[in-house]
């Protein structure tokens, strides 16, 4: 989501998504840990973040579990 119309909301949400594939990416406590650092740098976390977090990986969970369905 590159338009130039995108609301901030519409950004948070992506970042959560970016924030959700790192930590997929490498399930490490360290990551987990430095997500949240980045994450509540001002004390609290949009809620938009945590939505993107949260679809994130719901989708890759549902997807993983497709996959396990199909063997």
């Amino acid at each position: 989501m590159t338009d130039g119309n995108q609301t901030p909301n519409d950004e948070d949400f992506d970042y959560g998504c970016e924030c959700a594939m790192k930590l997929l990416n490498e399930p490490t406590e360290d990551c987990l840990n430095d997500l949240i650092d980045e994450l509540d740098e001002d004390g609290m976390i949009a809620t938009e973040v945590v939505y993107g977090l949260l679809a994130a990986i719901l989708m890759s969970i549902t997807s993983e579990e497709g996959d396990e369905e199909e063997h």
